[in-house]
This record gives structure tokens, C-alpha cells and sequence, in this order.
């Protein structure tokens, strides 16, 4: 039986390895939406989804997420191996402006 691997687009939600800037470069696998694809070097530049409420976030629902969540304002630079599981598009979604 031959697998089927999906290639990343702009729009798409990925699970992915996250990294925090601290002591130690630690990472969480968490939700990020991908904004943008620099093929040429094997990036994607992600904005985290998160379940903690901050000033200026927005609520996001999507029907995959078991959580209430939110539209960091964050955006990180990550490469593709960083990448985990496909779980959906922004259009399965929808933002909520409270």
C-alpha cells in the first residue's frame, strides 16, 4: 500500500515542533497556521494557535480543535522537518471578533 504525503500550503493548520526563545531552546508540539512558504530554503514562516487568552488575540474555531483557540499575534520562522500532522485549513475554520 503506497502512503500519501502532503505537502504544506499557505492556509494549512500543521501540528508542529514550536520553538520558545529561552535558556535550553526548548519546543512544544502545538497547532501553528502556515503563512507563508520560502521553498527555496525549506521554511515556513507559522503562527501559533494557543489556547491561552492575550491582549489582541482572536478566538478561532475550527472543528478539530478540542479546545477554545486562539490567533496568536506571534509568528515564527521554523523548517519543514519541524512539521508533524496535518489537521485542517483556515477555511474549515472561522475567526471570531470579540
Amino acid at each position: 500500500m503506497e502512503e500519501t504525503i502532503r505537502l504544506p500550503q499557505e492556509g494549512d493548520i500543521w501540528l508542529v515542533h514550536y520553538p520558545y526563545i529561552t535558556p535550553g531552546n526548548m519546543e512544544k508540539v502545538r497547532p501553528a497556521i502556515i503563512k507563508s512558504i520560502n521553498e527555496e530554503t525549506e521554511t515556513l514562516k507559522v503562527q501559533k494557535l494557543t489556547t491561552k487568552k492575550h491582549k489582541n488575540n482572536k478566538v478561532f474555531l475550527h472543528p478539530k480543535m478540542k479546545k477554545k483557540t486562539y490567533i496568536s499575534t506571534e509568528t515564527v520562522e521554523i523548517h519543514e522537518y519541524n512539521l508533524v500532522r496535518y489537521i485542517g485549513n483556515m477555511t474549515q475554520g472561522k475567526r471570531v471578533i470579540k
